[in-house]
């Protein structure tokens, strides 16, 4: 009891303080917590294909293009997805109706052999809509017939789509982020069209 008559005041005061020392000491542990799982991005890996586009190096030199599609020809690519992670991480497409992982993964270097995209889209028993990736390895994400039903590209022009939506879960966490690539280009015209032909024509394959 304290010379006021005041008895446990000190002992309150000290539980205070004590609780807001935890207060903050959680805090920061949740915030560091939650910055070490932001840490984990993923990225395009060290291969990608797309042997049924028409690729370019001269009329669209700019880095970003992949390859180019008339409206008539069913868009299918791949590019492997890494992530520089010290641990494993989940990686969930956001539509996975256009974007689907192989459900292998493999390490740069291994001489897998892919599923060739000019044989079509692989076998869906083949692919999941989400992936683990390990430290130090890759998982292909495929893109198949990428713009939302019922899109329409008018005549002479050119849709790109060049991110794929995607969770990722890292130590418990997750968020939402993008996976960027070089850009699908879907024309508005169709494969057998004069105007297609004279646009094939300012391509250069690499």
């Amino acid at each position: 009891m304290r010379d006021d008559g005041r008895p446990g005041r000190r002992r309150l005061r000290r539980s205070t303080v004590l609780v807001t020392v935890v207060a903050v000491l959680a805090a920061a542990a949740l915030g560091g917590w939650w910055a070490l799982s932001a840490s984990a991005e993923v990225r395009p890996g060290s291969f990608q294909s797309s042997t049924t586009g028409h690729p370019d190096e001269c009329a669209f030199p700019a880095d970003d293009f992949w390859a180019l599609f008339a409206q008539d020809e069913e868009v299918v690519a791949m590019l492997t997805v890494a992530s520089d992670s010290r641990w494993p991480v989940e990686v969930t497409s956001l539509r996975p109706e256009v974007f689907r992982f192989d459900r292998r993964v493999v390490r740069p270097g291994e001489g897998f052999v892919f599923h060739d995209p000019s044989d079509g889209p692989p076998p869906g028993a083949g692919t999941a809509d989400r992936v683990v990736i390990p430290p130090g390895s890759e998982a292909a994400l495929w893109i198949v017939s990428p713009l939302d039903e019922g899109t329409t590209v008018d005549a002479g022009a050119r849709l790109g789509v060049d991110q794929a939506p995607v969770r990722v879960r890292s130590l418990g966490i997750a968020r939402d982020t993008v996976v960027d690539f070089d850009s699908l280009w879907i024309s508005g015209l169709d494969s057998d069209s004069a105007e297609f032909q004279s646009e094939l024509e300012g391509l250069c394959a690499g």
